[in-house]
């Protein structure tokens, strides 16, 4: 876990770096994976320096959020909308979308940022000394996996947007460790399985969710019936993704067999 700690922290150091002066989306993309990554592996260690990391990367990721959240935004609305209507809408929306990506680059110019980073490169180098970061009391893979099954058994039980959320972000916790327990563990293959299991339904949840946020959104937006066009469309992509993650999960023997509730909306 400690080797991959520190790869990641290259990569995450490189997006940064990459943003530091011009908003790049590809590049923004590639901070957040890694920083969730990072937070994922640590969420397997318990430990008050762990979480106290995992809230610090946390924080930083939520900077980012809205920046993501638009970047995927207009994605999804030149995909649905005619040429004339996605040109309103990135219009109307112009300066929302400029102003979340600024709040980006101020962060990675902040003493904050860099004060952190420094911090977690030294706490890495000197992990010898700090051995919670560098061993669990539990198989990491196998604890990730069953809070996974825990929250799948709690959004087929409540079947609303904020357990299907958790569960959402149990499975890339999930795949996040097998991915770095495949060079470094005794049973590579088993994690190469588990997270090429992951993959496709981490697609299918992260669709779903984008459409919850994208409603969300919504619901901020001047009135304007590109907006209200655009309500309409995700709501019933909405549906569709949940409808198709529920389908992977009937066949997906990786967090067990779980009884399925009649398939009603989460509202």
């Amino acid at each position: 876990m400690h080797n991959a700690l520190r790869e990641l922290t290259v990569g995450v150091t490189q997006a940064g770096d990459q943003l530091f002066d011009t908003y790049d989306q590809k590049q923004l993309y590639a901070f957040r994976v890694r920083v969730r990554r990072i937070r994922s592996i640590l969420k397997q260690i318990d430990s008050h320096r762990s979480r106290q990391y995992r809230k610090i990367w946390g924080g930083f990721a939520a900077v980012t959020n809205l920046a993501r959240d638009w970047d995927i935004f207009l994605k999804t609305a030149k995909l649905l909308l005619s040429a004339p209507q996605y040109q309103e809408f990135e219009q109307l929306n112009r300066e929302q979308v400029r102003h979340s990506r600024e709040v980006v680059i101020e962060l990675l110019h902040s003493m904050h940022w860099q004060r952190h980073l420094d911090e977690w490169k030294d706490t890495l180098e000197r992990v010898d000394e700090q051995p919670e970061l560098a061993k669990q009391d539990h198989a990491p893979l196998e604890l990730a996996l069953d809070r996974a099954r825990e929250a799948l058994r709690q959004a087929f039980l409540l079947n609303d947007d904020h357990s299907w959320h958790k569960f959402r972000i149990k499975v890339k916790d999930v795949r996040y460790v097998a991915d770095a327990d495949i060079d470094q563990s005794a049973d590579g293959a088993y994690a190469a399985d588990v997270a090429k299991s992951c993959k496709q339904l981490q697609t299918s949840l992260g669709d779903w969710h984008d459409t919850v946020v994208q409603l969300n959104m919504l619901e901020d937006l001047q009135a304007a019936p590109v907006h209200a066009e655009l309500e309409a469309m995700i709501s019933e992509r909405k549906l569709m993704s949940l409808a198709q993650t529920r389908e992977m999960l009937a066949e997906h023997p990786l967090f067990g067999t779980v009884n399925q509730p009649s398939a009603e909306h989460p509202g």
